[in-house]
């Protein structure tokens, strides 16, 4: 269980810090996608944790 949190964190990572560049690149150009991309960076992070809370609550013995 251990590899597979480390390679979801890992991938989360990689996902925000493409979202922040894609972010900023939005906001520079004025393009239509940049309110979706602020969602995009703030609702990912969100679903990953309510995604492990739930999974905690659901695997108490641990």
């Amino acid at each position: 269980m251990k590899k597979i949190k480390r390679a979801a964190a890992m991938i989360l990572v990689i996902l925000l810090i493409g979202l922040v560049f894609l972010t900023l690149y939005f906001a520079i150009t004025g393009s239509l996608y940049f309110m979706a991309s602020m969602f995009a960076m703030l609702a990912l992070p969100l679903l990953f944790y309510a995604y492990l809370f739930i999974y905690r609550m659901m695997n108490k013995d641990e």
